[in-house]
């Protein structure tokens, strides 16, 4: 029991020590080599130390190599005035195909008297140069660009040593779950090995992301098109025909208004009118009569 307690501990401290000191790969394994002699027998401490140190100068000799080999972020930003924003966007399509890219975002937009378009691109690293020659072919005039670069090699180098560093802690505590035989022993080691499995899947996508990102360069390239603008006839000279159809419902209207609004006093007025004009022509028809007597009395 205090055998198990005891390397549980080692464990324990191993790991902390690895949180503290990220950059420094030898010295986690001449720690782990240390647990190692502690858990074993006191004959077999010199043969195990040894073969540590051997492990450790190997990792040594590694690292010069992997320090070399720069790991350095592009990205690019590219601004183009085109004849045809249709016809170009199919092109940068085209060229990015060529150069086994692959598009990740494309927009267009209209304002006024201007077309927009934005893509957003990723290229192979060792095809960055030559593909912004022949995106800034499309253009007309001087394109204006920008190039920036992120250097992460210290950063991919850390996460290397550190994810080294853990997959051993994690085979040792495999190893040591594999010899336990009581089941808090059990528990405690597997805990300690879930965290640590979790910390190995973290620190493999870090070096994934920075893989890709180093191994494709990102270009955005933004589109405008002017657009022609043609004079058109001015509506406001060319409405003769307009203006006399609108005369003409004016007068029909005004018409219709007159004979409604008499219509509408007739019948109104029709109990006074009507007596009124009966008796007019009854005085009319006898003056006529008068008259007619007279004038056959002359004759």
């Amino acid at each position: 029991m205090r055998r198990w307690i005891l390397l549980i501990c080692t464990s324990i401290l191993l790991l902390a020590g690895c949180s503290s000191n990220n950059g420094n790969f030898s010295n986690e394994s001449s720690d782990i080599a240390t647990s190692t002699d502690q858990s074993t027998d006191e004959n077999q401490g010199g043969n195990e130390r040894e073969k540590e140190k051997n492990s450790s100068s190997i990792e040594k000799s590694e690292m010069p190599a992997l320090q070399q080999e720069r790991k350095v972020i592009f990205n690019a930003n590219l601004s183009l005035t085109v004849e045809d924003l249709p016809k170009a966007t199919d092109k940068i399509k085209d060229l990015t195909r060529t150069y086994k890219g692959y598009v990740v975002e494309e927009s267009t937009a209209s304002e006024e008297d201007s077309l927009f378009g934005s893509m957003t691109v990723r290229i192979p690293q060792p095809e960055f140069d030559s593909y912004l020659d022949e995106v800034e072919g499309l253009g007309k005039g001087t394109p204006q660009k920008s190039i920036s670069g992120t250097d992460v090699t210290e950063n991919y180098v850390d996460l290397t040593s550190r994810l080294k560093a853990k997959e051993a802690i994690q085979k040792r505590l495999e190893a040591f779950l594999n010899e336990a035989t009581k089941t808090e022993d059990l528990l405690a080691i597997f805990n300690e090995l879930s965290r640590v499995q979790e910390e190995v899947e973290q620190l493999k996508g870090q070096i994934n992301y920075l893989n890709n990102q180093s191994e494709y360069s990102t270009v955005t390239v933004s589109l405008e098109q002017q657009k022609i603008i043609v004079p058109s006839i001015d509506k406001n000279e060319f409405q003769t025909l307009t203006e006399a159809k609108k005369l003409l419902m004016t007068t029909v209207n005004g018409l219709l208004s007159f004979f409604s609004t008499a219509a509408v006093l007739l019948i109104g007025l029709s109990p006074i009118l009507v007596p009124l004009i009966l008796i007019g022509l009854f005085f009319l028809y006898r003056k006529r009569k008068k008259k007619n007597q007279k004038a056959d009395q002359h004759t």
